[in-house]
């Protein structure tokens, strides 16, 4: 049975100058007060508010973006890494140095600059960060990030490896984001093109590991693509001129022979012989 009491009380109690939070939790200890001989009732009151609970912090995750902010750039290198036996591949590698501490790289010669990396001799935990993948690294031009849309690869370009963002959903769209000026077997110096440079990703104010390869929009443009992306469905059916039509066969029924009586009949079976 309701307890009318309780229901005007949990109304004045709404009434009053609480924060949004504050409403939902005094209406929810109101509506538990209404049935308080119903284990049911309470159980799925229980549900529904984390359920609100929830979403709210779903909401206001997606509502918070990324941001970023720029980094000391002589604590990076980003390096051009070999793989394979057969057919030698090459895969982005972004290394930091952690200040006072054990070094972690070093250069030597050019076109292209080849890269020692020390940081495999030693435990680099507490002197190195290392980023192999796009948990560690993404593309972002200007306020706009991009790290759903294009993905970072090395391919070789007029005797050279160049860094390019390919899209994932449409085709021949990339962009070109730097380059080794040479190849070699070996540890390889990524020089950004000019119009990028590195960030670092930040959210509510706190720098996080991740590191952007951020384009400049006042020298870097976002590519677009007129091609229908890769998976998706036509929005409208062909023009007709371009249609194939398929005409049936026309039936052969009145050019059909008629079968021919005149052959000769088959000849008996021969007898068959009993065994005395």
């Amino acid at each position: 049975m309701l307890r009318f009491s309780t229901l005007l009380q949990c109304k004045a109690n709404v009434t009053l100058g609480f924060g949004r939070r504050l409403i939902r939790l005094y209406s929810f200890n109101c509506l538990i007060a209404l049935f308080p001989t119903s284990a049911m009732w309470k159980n799925l009151l229980s549900l529904l508010l984390l359920s609100s609970s929830m979403g709210m912090l779903t909401q206001s995750a997606i509502a918070t973006p990324f941001s970023n902010q720029r980094v000391d750039d002589r604590r990076f290198v980003l390096v051009a890494s070999p793989f394979g036996v057969r057919k030698r591949s090459y895969q982005l590698l972004i290394v930091e140095q952690i200040p006072g501490r054990r070094r972690c790289w070093q250069e030597y010669g050019s076109s292209p600059t080849q890269v020692d990396p020390l940081l495999l001799s030693f435990d680099f935990t507490h002197s190195c960060k290392r980023m192999t993948d796009s948990n560690g690294y993404s593309v972002r031009v200007g306020n706009e990030d991009l790290g759903w849309r294009f993905m970072l690869s090395l391919v070789r370009r007029n005797n050279q490896l160049v860094l390019v963002a390919n899209s994932a959903r449409e085709r021949n769209v990339s962009m070109e984001i730097g380059r080794t000026q040479g190849v070699l077997d070996d540890y390889l110096k990524i020089e950004l093109d000019p119009g990028w440079s590195l960030t670092r990703r930040t959210y509510n104010g706190r720098a996080l590991d991740h590191i952007y390869l951020t384009g400049d929009p006042q020298v870097v443009s976002i590519p677009t693509s007129s091609q229908r992306p890769i998976g998706s469905t036509p929005s409208s059916l062909p023009p007709v001129d371009e249609e194939i039509i398929i005409q049936p066969v026309p039936s052969q029924e009145g050019n059909r022979q008629p079968p021919n009586n005149d052959l000769p009949p088959l000849p008996p079976p021969p007898p068959q012989r009993r065994i005395p």
